[in-house]
């Protein structure tokens, strides 16, 4: 059995009011996901989503995660979020009808769902687990777990971080990226994180300013696999970055909140040299520094 005999595009939405999934040059206005169905009734759900402005067949291409979960009878859902706004509202929602669908078709308990991906991706997993732990009636399921790969955590750090790539004005790729972000963070919270601190620690999934990593509490009793490979070396080369402007950094110290206040099932991969895209650039901020068999092995010790 391959995936592709057994893959299914679900429509959900001939439009897209809220930019879910935005990509160019061959934008879309509909909605859906891609399904892997496994041959006997599934016992889980995986749910991978793609990083910021990735297509999902791009991300089929880069993992081999699917293609061994629907052998081990697991459901594959890859839904087609890429882009939205940083309070995730709209894309929770989108995955909540979703996961209706896939409860009701194929009569997948609730508690059996895993939610991962890349940077955005990671960020959707992350945020729908803290809401639907934070309010137990908020979403149409509370996942089982969540796997990440090197995603930002802090809007604060993030914003500061964009203004020192702008500031030392060295990539032009970095560059471009930190005005953007810093103009749609101001947009979306009102202001810099100096302005108006509540609303970035409101949104964030984990904030180091405060004593309790703010919403990262409500994943104390979540398991949490993040990946992240540093690349220092790589970072001061490409990007003149150094370990205070790294998402690693966020992470490691959300972990560690996290076993101190005792989540035994929270851990963080650090990964040396594994990062490449697609095309074969070289580059930490990647699919392939994930092991697809490993975490295959976890979601199943999960499940």
């Amino acid at each position: 059995m391959t995936y592709g005999q057994t893959i299914e595009k679900v429509v959900v939405s001939k439009e897209d009011p809220n930019n879910l999934y935005n990509f160019e040059p061959t934008d879309t206005e509909s909605l859906f996901y891609l399904k892997l169905v496994p041959e006997a009734k599934p016992t889980g759900c995986l749910v991978i989503l793609p990083s910021s402005g990735e297509l999902v067949e791009s991300v089929m291409k880069q993992i081999s995660l699917h293609e061994l979960a629907v052998q081990q009878n697991l459901l594959v859902i890859f839904p087609s979020i890429n882009w939205g706004s940083s309070k995730f509202i709209s894309a929770h929602e989108f995955l909540d009808t979703i996961f209706k669908q896939v409860v009701e078709e194929h009569k997948i308990p609730k508690n059996k769902f895993i939610l991962g991906g890349l940077s955005g991706g990671g960020m959707v997993s992350l945020t729908y687990a803290e809401i639907a732990n934070r309010n137990k009636n908020s979403t149409f399921i509370i996942p089982k777990a969540i796997f990440a790969l090197d995603p930002p955590l802090d809007f604060a750090h993030l914003y500061n971080q964009a203004k020192r790539d702008v500031e030392r004005n060295f990539s032009e790729a970095a560059v471009n990226e930190g005005n953007w972000l810093m103009e749609m963070y101001k947009t979306e919270f009102g202001g810099t994180p100096e302005e108006v601190p509540a609303e970035y620690i409101k949104y964030s999934i984990y904030s180091h300013s405060e004593e309790d990593g703010g919403n990262a509490k409500y994943l104390v009793e979540t398991p949490v696999r993040i990946y992240t490979e540093p690349a220092i070396e790589w970072q001061i080369k490409n990007r003149q970055r150094d370990l205070y402007d790294l998402n690693s950094t966020d992470i490691s110290a959300m972990i560690n909140l996290l076993q101190r206040k005792g989540n035994e099932d929270a851990e963080i991969i650090v990964t040396h040299d594994k990062g490449i895209r697609l095309d074969g650039t070289k580059h930490p901020h990647s699919w392939s520094i994930m092991d697809s068999q490993e975490v295959l092995n976890w979601a199943l010790e999960q499940l």
